[in-house]
Order: C-alpha cells, then structure tokens, then sequence
C-alpha cells in the first residue's frame, strides 16, 4: 500500500527527537538540555519518560509538579500521525518550520495536546497560572504567521481523548479568536466516531472557529498493536488448550480508575454476594463518606451502609488474583499485557470511560476481551454494541440479553447489565463452560476482526486524505 506523504514541521528539532510544538518555553529548555547531554531514548523528551515501577506518579512532570492545575505543559512531543496505524498510511516527511519551507510552502504544525484541554486553550481557570496562557503564544513567531496567511495546518491531535464538554469548545473558541489564526487552520483530531456531527450540532457555521474532525484511533492503535505483537492477546493455541479444563473464575472484572458505573456494579455485586464468584481488580484507592454511600442508594436502589463500604473498601487497592504484581501505575492502555487471567475467566464485565453524554466513543478497554476470546457485557453509551457491529464485530444477543444497549438512562443500564451478570454468575462451573464453547465462532470471528481492523478503518484513512488535501491545493 502506497503511503500518503504528509509535511509534518516541528519549530525545533533536538538531537535526538523533535520538541513538541507549542510547548511551554520552560519545559522546553529542560528538554533541551536533555536532549542535548544523553542518548538514553530516542525520540522522547526528558518531561514524558516514565519513571519506575511503583512510583505514585508516572511521569517526571508529575512527580515535580504532581497534579497541580496549571502545571500540565501545553503539548505531548510528536504526532499520532506518525504512531501505530499511522505508520502503515503516513510518509511522514519531517522537518523544521526553518528549513522545511524551503523545500515546500504548505506544512502540518502538529499540536499533540494533553488532556487538560482548557488548560491547553488558557481561558478559563480564572486566578491560576494558566489563565492567559493560550496555546498560541507558544507557537514560533514563522509558524504563527504561516496559520494566519494559509500555509500552516495547525493540527489539534486529541486521538486519544473521547470527551470535550460544550464549554471547553468555548473557551477554545475565545483563544483561537485572539489568535488571528483563521477557522480552517485549526484542525482537530478527536478519537470518537460523531465529533464532527456534535460539533456542527451545538456550534452554528457563524460560531466555529476550528474544523472537527472524527478519528476513532484508540481502538485502530490497538488493533495494530494486538498485530505487531502477541503482548495482551491469546494465542489460537492457548485457547483451544482450555477447551477441557473447567476455569476458575465466572468472569473477569478489571477496574484501574473508579469511574461511577464501574463502582456501582461493583457495589450491585457486592449487594449479591457475587465478587467471590470471579476475579476482579481495583487499582486505586477512593474516599467515601455518608453523602457518598446516600448518592449511590438514592440513584441506583442500592442499601449500602457505611459497614457495607467499610468492608468493600478495606481491601483496596485490589490486583487480581492472577497478576498480583500489577498496581495503577504499572498498568496502562497498552502495558496492560498479560493473558492468564482472561483464560481462568468465562465472561468478561467491560466499562468504559464515558457512558453518558453525546459522543459515540470506545476504547482499548472492549478490545480485551475481544482479543482473548471473551463474551462479553459492555456498560458504555447508548448503542455502543450496535456500532461494534457496524465495525463487524460480534456481540452476543440471544445469549445475552443486550437490550440494556439502548436503555437511554444510565443508572437504569447499569441496573439491566447486573442482571446479567447476575444470570451467568447463576450458572454452575459446567453450564458456564459449556455455554462459553457454545460461542467458539463469535469468540475467534472478534479476535480475527480485530487484528485486522487498523487496515478497515475508513474514518482514518478520510483524516489523512483531507490533510493531505489541504497541503496540496
């Protein structure tokens, strides 16, 4: 497959990587320093390395500064244009703004921005340190000039992030209008499959000050990812192994961060007496209080008492059975790379990150089971099983009841995806096993899918087309 040959310009480039644009002149002259005194990782600067194994924070900036608002730096290095599935579709053709407009005038000025997007815009935040400080003004003055005049794409590259609230578009808008940089310079990446659709439905054409663009890249990386390597997938061989040996576990629960539908299924399986019944993590610690427990029963009909969370709450932070080494901060989106446990599970409970809201995004967290030959409940948004199978994945209906799919209230979806739980954990060791063989052709078509599903991913290859599109005219 030919590549599509994208200019991607960088205002400095270091010896051994490229400072990210846009970055906060502070960070980048440490940066500097770094690059300039070590060899040690290529391609990286000194603020995004990671630290050891066990640490509270994962990053050298977090461990300076720890999560202070207002200390985030404005950009990540690099572009995930060049990343994962990227790497097949793009020739990046890297270069300086200095010396890379003297071989073409059109250019991508890639912004890889953090998740604190209102920090990234400067407005908001009023009384902080970040107030004021627009992204922009960190641009070199050449790159500033060229967004202005037309000649530079200035690329908001947000592909792992699934969420931006209405007013964090606002405040966005309100510094890019102090900009002088015109709507169709700024374009922005956003990993779920309706940003453009959101957009265009809260901003009227008059209100716009950037271009939206769709780029579900999550779950394409992970599709490359589970390609390139055998890291986090079972193996055929592996799989078909267990066919007669009765597993462990009825099901698989993996909680790293307590986001709200995650804790109230736990708390709706502890009210069951059905934790025992499988193997479940939760890597983090969370306060609770009275008010806590009473938003919780009022919202969910739950009866929780404060002995109840006492009780729950003693034995966190909780690894899982069958990796007792993992902690928060070794296990991330793509770290998360053993397979043991989900071949000594036969179902799998899968959360995402946000289940409420507008947008249509999902993430590496359904490519797991699917990539070790899991059934599975998804807690999402609504209609989240019915765009699997428009990607051509599998779900499980009638096996598994999934009209919660399109159950429009939250508490009352976590309420139906307990239910069945509650059904499978009902099954005896050897119903389960025999209803998990049952779904052999389900389990190995989403496994198959998956490891080719980068090469299908249409949405991408439209994002790279309209960029190389507009470097071209």
């Amino acid at each position: 497959m030919d590549k599509t040959p994208l200019p991607i310009f960088y205002d400095y480039v270091f010896p051994n990587f490229a400072m990210a644009n846009a970055l906060q002149v502070e960070l980048g002259m440490i940066n500097y320093l770094h690059s300039m005194n070590s060899n040690r990782r290529h391609g990286i600067g000194f603020f995004e390395q990671q630290l050891p194994a066990g640490t509270d924070t994962s990053t050298v900036l977090t461990y300076l500064f720890d999560q202070s608002f207002g200390t985030w730096p404005n950009s990540g290095p690099g572009t995930h244009l060049k990343e994962g599935p990227c790497m097949d579709l793009v020739d990046a053709q890297e270069d300086s703004v200095y010396f890379g407009k003297r071989k073409r005038q059109k250019y991508i000025y890639p912004i890889k921005v953090t998740p604190h997007l209102d920090c990234f815009a400067g407005v908001g935040a009023d009384g902080t340190k970040i107030y004021g400080n627009h992204f922009w003004k960190y641009m070199s003055a050449e790159a500033l000039e060229d967004a202005r005049q037309g000649n530079a794409i200035v690329f908001l590259d947000y592909a792992q992030e699934n969420f931006i609230p209405r007013t964090t578009y606002e405040n966005l808008h309100k510094s890019i209008e102090l900009s002088g940089i015109p709507r169709e310079q700024i374009v922005l990446g956003f990993n779920t499959f309706n940003a453009e659709e959101i957009y265009n439905s809260w901003f009227g054409n008059s209100e716009q000050r950037l271009v939206v663009k769709s780029w579900p890249f999550v779950i394409s990386n992970t599709s490359y990812f589970y390609n390139q390597t055998r890291d986090g997938r079972t193996e055929p061989e592996t799989f078909y192994s267990t066919r007669n040996t009765i597993r462990d576990n009825h099901f698989l629960f993996k909680i790293r961060r307590p986001r709200e539908n995650r804790q109230a299924i736990v708390y709706a399986m502890q009210q069951h007496g059905l934790l025992g019944l499988g193997d479940w993590s939760w890597l983090s610690d969370v306060q609770f209080n009275q008010s806590y427990i009473h938003y919780y029963n009022t919202n969910y009909g739950f009866d929780l008492t404060m002995e109840k969370m006492e009780e729950l709450f003693s034995q966190l932070p909780k690894s899982l059975k069958d990796e007792p080494n993992d902690t928060f901060s070794t296990v991330s989106s793509w770290t998360d790379n053993q397979v043991k446990s989900y071949n000594n599970a036969y179902f799998y409970i899968c959360t995402e990150t946000y289940t409420e809201g507008p947008y249509k995004s999902v993430t590496e967290k359904i490519c797991k089971p699917m990539g070790n030959y899991m059934p599975f409940v998804f807690s999402s948004f609504p209609g989240a099983l019915a765009l699997l199978r428009d990607m051509g994945f599998k779900t499980f209906h009638p096996w598994i009841d999934e009209s919660y799919d399109q159950e429009i209230n939250g508490h009352k979806r976590v309420a139906m995806i307990v239910e069945e739980i509650k059904k499978l954990c009902s099954m005896s060791k050897q119903q389960l096993h025999d209803w998990y063989w049952s779904l052999e052709d389900i389990l190995v078509h989403n496994r198959e899918h998956l490891l080719e599903f980068y090469k299908l991913d249409k949405i991408t290859h439209d994002l790279i087309q309209y960029l190389y599109n507009r470097v071209n005219n």
